[in-house]
């Protein structure tokens, strides 16, 4: 044992560690809010993107038209003419075919997706319906955004083929 020596730390060590450690925590925040909600933007695109594959793979594995449909409450295809915001999406088979799909008591419920709290979506069709036979599809674009942050974005196309894919960032139609 050293004379001279205290075993431990002042009153001013532990504040100034305790002043870098807030500065820091200051300074890292933003950024791990930032990468939560990009994060948040990427599952929901991979769910979205895994949805039309699947509803592809369901028409023509069923011989059933296959509906991938934007959502308000969960349980219905959203009246997009009536502004409802959407909250998901669903994937059906239209057994009875109708245009525009509706899911009914006739209809089988393959899946239901919801989409984060700082996620929306918007799309040019409310709709696609998948045909079990080598027809061309429905073609579409779904732009998801990340809210609170208006320049994160990300477009899925689904081609005429019923093909999806994810389009370079473009945060035009967030903005608005």
């Amino acid at each position: 044992m050293f004379w001279g020596w205290s075993n431990g730390f002042s009153l001013i060590e532990c504040l100034a560690v305790l002043a870098i450690a807030a500065v820091l925590a200051a300074v890292a925040v933003p950024s791990f809010s930032d990468t939560r909600r990009e994060a948040a933007l990427t599952a929901s695109v991979n769910q979205l993107v895994g949805a039309l594959h699947f509803a592809r793979s369901a028409a023509i594995a069923s011989n059933t038209p296959t509906v991938v449909c934007l959502t308000a409450n969960g349980t219905q295809c959203a009246d997009r003419s009536a502004g409802e915001s959407v909250q998901g999406w669903l994937v059906f088979r239209n057994t009875d075919g109708e245009s525009p799909p509706t899911l009914d008591t006739a209809d089988e419920l393959l899946r239901r997706s919801d989409l984060p709290d700082n996620v929306f979506l918007q799309a040019s069709r409310a709709a696609l319906t998948f045909w079990p036979t080598a027809r061309a599809g429905t073609t579409g674009t779904f732009t998801l955004c990340a809210r609170q942050q208006p320049s994160a974005a990300r477009k899925v196309v689904v081609s005429q083929t019923g093909r999806p894919r994810v389009a370079d960032r473009d945060a035009s139609e967030c903005a608005s």
